[in-house]
C-alpha cells in the first residue's frame, strides 16, 4: 500500500506575480479569471488497480510524487499604469488568474462492479470539490490582489520611491496569507479522519 501515500490526495501548483514592464492606458480595475479542466485516464476493476493507475498516470509533483488531482494557479499583472494625482503617485493595473484543474477520469468503469463504481463516484466527487476549493481560494486572492494594487500610492515628494517599498510589503503579505490558506486546507483534508481520506481508504479495498 505504499503507492497510496505517494498518490495521496491532491495538490496545487502556483506561479505568482509575473510583473511585465508594460506601460499602457489603464483598463477598468477588475480581476480577470480563466478556468479550465483537463483529465488523465485511469483504469482498473478493483480499488487497488485504480490507485496503481493513478500512480502511473496522475500529475507528477517534484516533492511528493504523483497526485490524484491538482489545481495550478498562474497569476499575472498586466497593463500597468503609474500616474500623478496631486501629491501622490497612483497605479492602475489588471490582474489575470488562470486556473487549470487536472482530474482523473475512469475509463472502462462499466466492466467493474456496481459497488466499486458507487465508491469511485463518491470519492471522485469529493476530489472535484477539493480542487474547486483551491480554485475559490485563488479567485479570492486575485480579487484581493486587484483591490490592493489599484489602491497603492506613493509620494511625489519622494520621487515615488516609497511606492515600490509599499507595494512589495503589501503584496508579500497577501501572498503569504494566500499560500497559508492553501496549505492549511490541504492539511485538514489530509487528516486520517477526514471524509476524503476515509472514502479513499474504502475505495482502495473495494472490488
Amino acid at each position: 500500500m505504499k503507492f497510496i501515500m505517494r498518490a495521496f490526495l491532491t495538490a496545487f501548483a502556483l506561479s505568482l506575480l509575473i510583473l511585465p514592464t508594460i506601460w499602457t492606458n489603464p483598463a477598468v480595475a477588475k480581476a480577470r479569471i480563466i478556468e479550465r479542466t483537463k483529465y488523465y485516464s485511469v483504469s482498473g476493476r478493483t480499488g487497488k488497480q485504480l490507485f496503481k493507475s493513478i500512480v502511473r498516470r496522475g500529475p507528477k509533483l517534484k516533492k511528493t510524487g504523483h497526485a490524484i488531482a491538482t489545481t495550478h494557479t498562474k497569476i499575472k499583472i498586466t497593463n500597468v499604469k503609474v500616474s500623478i494625482k496631486g501629491r501622490y503617485c497612483v497605479v492602475k493595473a489588471d490582474v489575470k488568474v488562470t486556473l487549470v484543474y487536472t482530474l482523473p477520469k475512469w475509463r472502462g468503469s462499466k466492466r467493474a462492479s456496481k459497488k466499486l463504481r458507487r465508491k469511485w463516484k463518491k470519492f471522485n466527487k469529493l476530489v472535484q470539490k477539493h480542487e474547486a476549493t483551491h480554485g475559490r481560494i485563488s479567485r479570492e486572492y486575485a480579487r484581493e490582489l486587484d483591490r490592493k494594487i489599484n489602491k497603492l500610492s506613493g509620494r511625489v515628494s519622494k520621487g515615488c520611491k516609497d511606492f515600490g517599498r509599499r507595494s512589495k510589503r503589501s503584496i508579500r503579505l497577501i501572498q503569504k496569507n494566500f499560500i497559508k490558506r492553501h496549505f492549511s486546507f490541504d492539511r485538514r483534508e489530509g487528516r486520517a479522519r477526514s471524509r476524503i481520506r476515509r472514502l479513499q481508504k474504502a475505495l482502495l479495498v473495494s472490488r
